[in-house]
């Protein structure tokens, strides 16, 4: 039903329990129930869908699945992105004018919000373009108060704390690393490029506002890269071409993803290795160089080491004759004493020393 461009698939089982669907005449209010899409005839609020063959042969109404159709919308401000308002806001449905099948939006995008947005009646591909573990990335122009700085730059990428989406619910959630960049400063505001992956409600928003900055402008501008609004205007929309739709598929795909991460820590390893040779090189240029040292050859221990004789002094100290008690005595026990006063063998004296103080300096023998 809801491929037949009845409802929602959560309204469509809301109509089975309040028992206005109807299988060949019969009503149905418990689910599950099973259809055969070629034969049975489906009613809702007694209206058919679809033709094919009914019972005894007579041509009736039967389930029809609708085409798939892709859009892509460039959401203004202000605008809801619902097929339904209680509160009678407009929303993005009421954009789409003049398709004859019934499309969703697929994702989140406030209502203070803009840019791309893809419609669709695809769920699966719906699906894989919403479930974070399929990595398409969006990218968003976000115009913020104040001037975000390094420190806040680096806090959003390592992710920030956040409290519960809603009122009610419990526990807090670390956001995923964004990919951030500063495309500008103003006086009193910063422009910002920030590409994400995930799908939590008023992400952005809240990230700024745990930081101190208030979103004054954000636009999504992409989705999964080839997706961009070039060339459409605020509150127009365009058919996806063939080529964005596989493209969509591939993109979303896990082999592709898988391929990319892979992409990505290999060029995250390369630039971290980069960043330590430069590191080591700068470090080196900063010592200062050291002479360098001729290694001198050690000689082996068993080996006898070649003897030099100790050099003589150019000149001898004079000779001064003692005084006091040994004033007249010989002076040297050994060899080099007697050689030079001139003592001989038996000690006595050959060469007699006059002292210049004379008799006064004898001892008293």
């Amino acid at each position: 039903m809801a491929d037949c461009g009845v409802a929602s698939r959560r309204e469509c089982e809301s109509l089975i329990q309040q028992g206005r669907v109807r299988v060949n005449g019969e009503a149905r209010s418990v689910m599950p129930v099973l259809i055969d899409p070629t034969k049975d005839i489906i009613t809702v609020d007694g209206e058919s869908l679809g033709k094919g063959h009914g019972e005894e042969g007579t041509v009736s109404d039967a389930l029809k699945e609708q085409g798939k159709v892709y859009y892509l919308l460039n959401k203004p401000k202000g605008i809801l992105v619902t097929n339904y308002d209680p509160s009678q806001r407009k929303t993005v449905s009421e954009l789409m004018t003049g398709v004859k099948e019934r499309t969703f939006p697929v994702g989140r995008l406030d209502m203070d919000s803009r840019g791309a947005l893809i419609m669709t009646n695809d769920g699966e591909l719906a699906n894989r373009l919403t479930h974070p573990r399929f990595g398409i990335e969006k990218t968003y122009i976000v115009e913020v108060d104040g001037r975000v700085g390094h420190d806040d730059l680096e806090k959003i990428k390592r992710g920030v704390w956040l409290g519960p989406e809603r009122k009610g619910l419990q526990g807090a959630v670390k956001t995923e690393r964004f990919r951030i960049a500063v495309l500008g400063r103003e006086r009193g505001r910063t422009i910002m490029e920030v590409q994400i992956s995930e799908a939590k409600n008023s992400e952005i928003r809240r990230v700024m506002a745990s930081l101190g900055h208030v979103v004054r402008d954000l636009n999504r501008v992409s989705i999964a890269e080839k997706i961009t609004l070039k060339g459409l205007k605020v509150g127009d929309f365009r058919a996806l071409t063939e080529q964005e739709v596989k493209w969509l598929y591939k993109a979303s795909s896990p082999e592709f993803h898988n391929t990319k991460r892979a992409a990505t820590q290999s060029w995250y390893e390369a630039k971290e290795m980069e960043k330590e040779r430069k590191r080591l090189a700068r470090e080196a240029a900063e010592q200062p160089r050291k002479k360098a040292v001729t290694p001198v050859a050690k000689t082996p221990s068993h080996e006898k080491k070649e003897y030099r004789p100790r050099p003589q002094r150019k000149g001898k100290k004079p000779f001064v004759p003692p005084t006091g008690r040994n004033a007249g005595k010989p002076l040297g026990g050994n060899f080099l004493g007697r050689q030079r006063l001139g003592i001989d063998e038996h000690g006595e004296s050959q060469i007699r020393v006059e002292h210049p103080l004379g008799d006064a300096a004898k001892s008293d023998e």
